[in-house]
């Protein structure tokens, strides 16, 4: 069991989970306390966060609530993964529990700083994009959407009243990956200049920094988390196995253009979207004209 003065988001969301499954299953915290013999403040103190159960302590409460099946797992997959100070969380984004771990970091952050090097980063995909980015490995459009929505969400942290200082460094090769649809890319190039206004972003030539993606999140108790994002999985590092990451900061710090520059490379690459997107046009309209006129197209 482990003590903290100020609950790290992760703790938060199960000790959340936990106070829904009470809830849903009709239990006062005293009531549950007597079920499993557990001293109800302590209970509370899991629900908020303040304490971490065990494992079995987690098994015996949701055995008392009655809780099966798909929840039971989720919420025993989320304590075992608590087990260390660094932790894998199994699925990808479109999993609540990835998600929800996700965005508790970022809405618990005092700043942030994402690297990016083979596509957009999540806090600046449009709709378009992002769908671009989730659809191949996500074939249910209802999931999609949820996935999608959920994406959009957590760009709050960059915008208005819940801003928290940012920097994103995004690879130069990410212009260039554009899943073959360059009408996006065109509209995703140009949302980029726009809120390059307000956000920190930079461009950083690819081959420069040669890590994967992270995101690099200083929290309010001053604790450093690193997550870097797999295909069906995403690491949580902390403390000792974050701390590299310093390094690599800087390295891309000294690596990456101007605000100025990257701007400017910016509006290069959304004038060659809009040509591909132009070109791609007339060769439609022009066989369309061809079909009309009993013509083969592909002559």
């Amino acid at each position: 069991m482990r003590d903290s003065e100020m609950p790290a988001p992760y703790e938060r969301v199960l000790g959340m989970a936990l106070r829904n499954a009470r809830i849903e299953a009709s239990f006062g915290l005293r009531e549950l306390g007597r079920w499993i013999g557990v001293d109800p403040a302590l209970l509370s103190c899991w629900e908020l966060g303040h304490r971490v159960p065990t494992q079995e302590d987690v098994a015996g409460v949701l055995g008392a609530l009655g809780v099966v099946g798909e929840q039971k797992a989720r919420i025993m997959a989320l304590t075992r993964e608590l087990a260390g100070s660094s932790w894998v969380m199994r699925g990808s984004q479109a999993d609540t529990a990835h998600y929800a771990i996700l965005s508790g970091h970022e809405r618990n952050a005092d700043s942030v700083t994402v690297w990016a090097p083979l596509q957009i980063p999540d806090l600046l995909q449009i709709p378009d994009y992002a769908r671009l980015a989730f659809g191949p490995g996500l074939r249910d459009k209802e999931i999609l959407e949820q996935v999608v929505e959920n994406r959009l969400s957590r760009n709050r942290i960059l915008f208005g009243a819940e801003a928290i200082e940012a920097q994103l460094f995004v690879g130069t090769e990410a212009l260039r990956n554009h899943f073959g649809d360059a009408e996006v890319m065109l509209r995703q190039t140009r949302y980029l200049m726009e809120i390059s206004q307000r956000v920190k972003v930079r461009l950083v030539p690819s081959q420069a920094v040669t890590e994967g993606a992270f995101s690099w999140y200083r929290q309010r108790d001053e604790t450093e988390i690193v997550y870097c994002p797999h295909h069906r999985a995403g690491v949580f590092l902390v403390g000792r196995q974050a701390a590299p990451y310093a390094e690599t900061i800087e390295r891309l710090a000294e690596s990456a253009l101007s605000r100025a520059d990257s701007l400017r490379q910016l509006s290069a690459a959304a004038a060659g979207f809009a040509e591909e997107v132009k070109t791609q046009r007339l060769a439609n309209e022009a066989g369309l004209t061809k079909l009309l006129a009993g013509d083969d197209p592909a002559d």
